[in-house]
């Protein structure tokens, strides 16, 4: 049971293009690079930054690859393959268009060997793949421009979708994301940071580093008693670029909640094994 697959992980700002070698249940990778999207921009230009990353992957093979698998935001027509992202400040000059006929006639690869998976499943495939929580039921949350929002129970993974849950004043994504987090700072302190990171590297905002952290603590105590703790998960595994600033906010989360937290492994190479082993092995079944 062999090939050679190309996976592409799909975000708002960037795509991680690899090419990964399956052969009788084990992984190894051959290439890997993340390249920056306007997801913004024109149709034409979006795809030619993800052709930037995925002919990079791609130029030192000698096969042609035989499978690809995408992990990309949602909303997605899934099993065809065609974007629905409309109004959601990302990809809206690529709203209808056929993503599996693009990649199958860009790539010579069979439209029916072309994968696609919600980015929140994903990254929560590739943490039960990392960390063999198979037989466990998990919650997977990425804390980043969104909030992503996964279960993985009896062999199968769903997306929850909780960003858009109703919460305090509107939805959890309002509240847990980095526009929730530079919102707060602006209205409390008027001032604007471009993203978490120029926050959490900042000397001199310590005060209102300190302070925009508790109210992400406090948001995501109050997020998961409301909604995860009735699923009664045995665990949730946090990831996105948020969770990287674990440090400052996980004690504070964890002393309030009874579910253990777990944070994600931070290697982009396990969405990739993640979701071959979904279809591939039937290590997990979709």
């Amino acid at each position: 049971m062999n090939s050679l697959a190309l996976c592409l992980d799909i975000g708002g700002t960037h795509i991680t293009a690899a090419v990964v070698k399956a052969k009788d249940g084990t992984f190894s990778m051959f290439s890997h690079v993340r390249e920056g999207v306007d997801s913004m921009a024109d149709k034409d230009v979006i795809l030619r930054h993800w052709e930037k990353g995925i002919d990079k992957v791609l130029s030192e093979l000698v096969d042609p690859i035989t499978e690809i698998y995408v992990s990309i935001p949602g909303p997605f027509d899934y099993e065809n393959g065609i974007s629905l992202m409309d109004g959601m400040h990302k990809y809206q000059s690529i709203l209808y268009m056929d993503v599996k006929s693009y990649l199958s006639e860009k790539y010579a690869v069979p439209t029916d060997c072309i994968y696609f998976f919600n980015d929140a499943q994903a990254f929560l495939l590739g943490e039960v793949y990392h960390y063999g929580m198979y037989e466990q039921k998990v919650v997977g949350l990425t804390l980043g421009t969104g909030l992503g929002s996964a279960i993985f129970e009896n062999g199968k993974v769903k997306d929850l979708n909780y960003g858009s849950a109703k919460f305090r004043q509107g939805i959890a994504e309002d509240y847990i994301s980095t526009r929730g987090i530079i919102k707060y700072i602006k209205t409390h302190n008027h001032h604007t940071f471009q993203n978490v990171k120029e926050l959490v590297l900042s000397d001199q905002w310590k005060e209102e580093k300190d302070k925009a952290f508790d109210f992400l603590a406090d948001a995501l105590v109050e997020f998961i008693q409301t909604y995860i703790i009735p699923l009664n998960p045995s665990c949730i595994i946090l990831g996105g670029s948020i969770a990287n600033a674990h440090d400052l906010f996980l004690q504070q989360v964890q002393s309030a909640v009874i579910i253990p937290l777990k944070i994600a492994s931070m290697d982009e190479m396990n969405i990739c094994y993640g979701m071959i082993a979904n279809v591939k092995f039937n290590s997990i079944n979709n």
